[in-house]
Order: C-alpha cells, then sequence, then structure tokens
C-alpha cells in the first residue's frame, strides 16, 4: 500500500518555479547590446519575475492544500488507532495540527478548523 501511495503522489506533474536571472545594465552595455536591448532584457526580467511569483502563489496553494488534507488524514488515523497509554510510540499528548495564513505549520491535529 505504501507503494501505492509513493507511486501516486510521484506521479503528479508538480509545477518547478524557476527564479529569473536579474540582468545586469554594465555586463549587456560592454557585451555589445544597444540601449534598446538592455531596456528589452529588463522588461523581458520583470515579465519572468511576475511568472515566477505566480508559480510560488500555486505552489505554496497546492502544499497548503496538501498538507491540510494530511492533517485531517492524521486525524482519523488518530481517531482509528489510538495509543495505548505506556506504549511510548508517541508522546502522552498527541500533537495536533494547524495552519495559520502565514503558511507557519502549528502541531495541533485535531484543530475545530479541520473537522
Amino acid at each position: 500500500m505504501v507503494v501505492a501511495m509513493l507511486a501516486a503522489s510521484s506521479s503528479v506533474a508538480q509545477e518547478v518555479c524557476l527564479e529569473p536571472v536579474r540582468p545586469d545594465a554594465g555586463y549587456l552595455a560592454d557585451a555589445g547590446y544597444g540601449a534598446g536591448e538592455i531596456r528589452l532584457a529588463y522588461r523581458g526580467y520583470f515579465s519572468d519575475v511576475e511568472d515566477y511569483l505566480n508559480c510560488l502563489n500555486r505552489s505554496s496553494a497546492r502544499i497548503r492544500r496538501e498538507a491540510t488534507a494530511a492533517a485531517q488524514d492524521y486525524n482519523r488515523v488518530l481517531d482509528q488507532y489510538p495509543v495505548d497509554p505506556g506504549q511510548g510510540s508517541e508522546p502522552e499528548l498527541v500533537p495536533r495540527i494547524e495552519m495559520t495564513d502565514s503558511g507557519t505549520l502549528f502541531l495541533d491535529y485535531q484543530a475545530e478548523w479541520l473537522k
């Protein structure tokens, strides 16, 4: 079953966000580029920055959805397979998971908003 889960998760194509390279006007001028070409390089850079930031936002949203789903799954695991006192495989107080809008992941697996 674990192999099937890993295969399913790796088969999902994930977007790769490539950070744009900032143009260097001095270098471009020394390389023989004209003023119009240098301006064009900067406009292309700003367009690439916008694409990059949008890509990061999409990736962040996808990861947030996946983490929320995993937290809900873990809630069900804790309900289905409770830890026996003294078992030692989990701490006495099972951590809970909760995510804030800041992207910080807080361990609060039974947060009200997950139910």
